[in-house]
């Protein structure tokens, strides 16, 4: 395993982190930060698009607004831009035209280590904010000083 690749438990710590604080329509400027971004909406779409289906623009955009609301609650990106910057970084393949997209096998080769393509983004986020509460729960329990 490379040292600089991005493990699975960086990928979950750094996407709850970048997903969870703070609000930004800009994709990281940490190019590290914004791979692990981009990795996350290619895993969150995996179940809607099969290997070798397509989709249209319209379905894409339907699946990021359903990624924004279930992963990436902080960020409030351009469907657009994201769209572009997930064909740029090969993250999604475009036909010549533009009319339909599928995801890329190629996405990120080489940078994550093995066990990232087996995350359920959603999953992560979910207990995130289920032990965010917990710590304020355990926080406001606390005897007095």
């Amino acid at each position: 395993m490379d040292h600089d690749q991005i493990t699975a438990e960086e990928f979950k710590k750094r996407l709850a982190q970048l997903c969870l604080s703070g609000r930004s329509n800009e994709l990281p400027r940490k190019q590290r930060d914004r791979q692990i971004i981009l990795k996350s909406i290619a895993l969150y779409l995996a179940p809607f698009l099969a290997k070798e289906q397509s989709c249209s623009e319209r379905e894409i955009n339907a699946a990021l607004s359903r990624w924004v609301g279930d992963v990436g609650h902080s960020l409030e990106p351009d469907h657009a831009a994201l769209r572009r910057t997930l064909v740029d970084e090969k993250y999604l393949e475009r036909t010549e035209g533009g009319a339909a997209y599928r995801l890329s096998s190629s996405a990120g080769a080489g940078l994550f280590a093995a066990g990232v393509d087996l995350i359920n983004p959603a999953l992560v986020i979910d207990e995130a904010i289920l032990e965010a509460a917990a710590k304020r729960e355990k926080y406001r329990n606390r005897p007095p000083a």
